[in-house]
C-alpha cells in the first residue's frame, strides 16, 4: 500500500486565475499554493474542459519536476447534477457526484460514481451529511472532502488523506 496523499480533488485553477491559459508563471502560483497548504497535490477539475488540467500537468512535468501531483480532470454538468471525473496516472477515471444536494432530488443518482463530497467549501450549507454517509455506505461510495476552489486562496480548504492505488482500485470497481 501507498503512502496517504493530501488532496483536494475538486480545484477550478481556471477561474482561479483570472481564466488565464496554464504558462509556466501560472503553474507556479498554483504549485506554490499547493506547497503553501503542505497538500501532496490536487485534482484540476474545470467546466466541461479536460484539456487545461492536462495543460498543468504537463507543466509541472516539465518545468517544476512534478513536486506536486496533478491529476486532471473536469467537472460535467449534467444540467441539475454534477460529477467529477480525474483522469488517474494508471489510465483509469474515478468519477464522484459533486456537492450533493445542491438540486433537489438528484443526491440519489450515484449509480455510475465511485465517490461523493461530504465537505465542499464553497457548497457546504446544501449538504445534508447524514443522508450522504447513509448514501455512501449503502453503495460503498468514497466519502470526499473538497474545497471546489474558484480562487487560489481556497485551494486545500477542504483535502482528503488517501492513497492513489484506492481511487485506481475504486475507479476499476473494486473498493
Amino acid at each position: 500500500m501507498m503512502a496517504k496523499l493530501r488532496l483536494d480533488l475538486h480545484t477550478h485553477c481556471l477561474e482561479a486565475t483570472g481564466f488565464l491559459s496554464p504558462t509556466v508563471d501560472i503553474v507556479a502560483e498554483i504549485v506554490a499554493r499547493i506547497k503553501e497548504r503542505r497538500l501532496d497535490g490536487i485534482a484540476v477539475t474545470e467546466h466541461n474542459n479536460k484539456k487545461y488540467g492536462h495543460t498543468v500537468k504537463e507543466i509541472v512535468e516539465q518545468s517544476f519536476d512534478n513536486e506536486v501531483l496533478i491529476i486532471p480532470g473536469q467537472e460535467i454538468d449534467f444540467g441539475r447534477r454534477e460529477v467529477v471525473e480525474l483522469y488517474l496516472p494508471n489510465g483509469s477515471i474515478f468519477r464522484f457526484l459533486a456537492h450533493p444536494g445542491r438540486y433537489p432530488g438528484v443526491t440519489e443518482e450515484v449509480s455510475d460514481v465511485q465517490g461523493i463530497e461530504i465537505d465542499n467549501a464553497l457548497h457546504s450549507w446544501h449538504i445534508n451529511k447524514v443522508r450522504v454517509k447513509e448514501l455512501a455506505e449503502r453503495h460503498g461510495l468514497l466519502l470526499l472532502h473538497n474545497s471546489d476552489a474558484h480562487n487560489l486562496e481556497d485551494i486545500g480548504t477542504f483535502h482528503n488523506e488517501i492513497d492513489l492505488e484506492e481511487l485506481e482500485a475504486r475507479a476499476q470497481g473494486g473498493s
